[in-house]
């Protein structure tokens, strides 16, 4: 969603966990708005952490909603 070519989400693999990071603004109010469900205690230092069985598909679902994703 991105206009200016600036990813709109960093993803970064921990192992088990999977850390995707809002970097567009885009991406940040997508997050704010409740795009990503996720609880409070998964946000850490700016990055929602996702197991790794299901960040294939939030992935999949943030792209499918034009969002562009970048490994860190």
């Amino acid at each position: 969603m991105s206009e200016n070519n600036e990813t709109d989400f960093l993803v970064g693999n921990l192992g088990s966990i999977v850390a995707v990071t809002p970097i567009s603004a885009d991406a940040n109010k997508a997050v704010d708005a409740g795009l990503i469900d996720y609880d409070d205690w998964q946000m850490v230092g700016g990055s929602i952490m996702v197991d790794c069985r299901m960040a294939g598909d939030l992935l999949d679902n943030l792209q499918a909603d034009g969002f562009s994703i970048a490994d860190e």
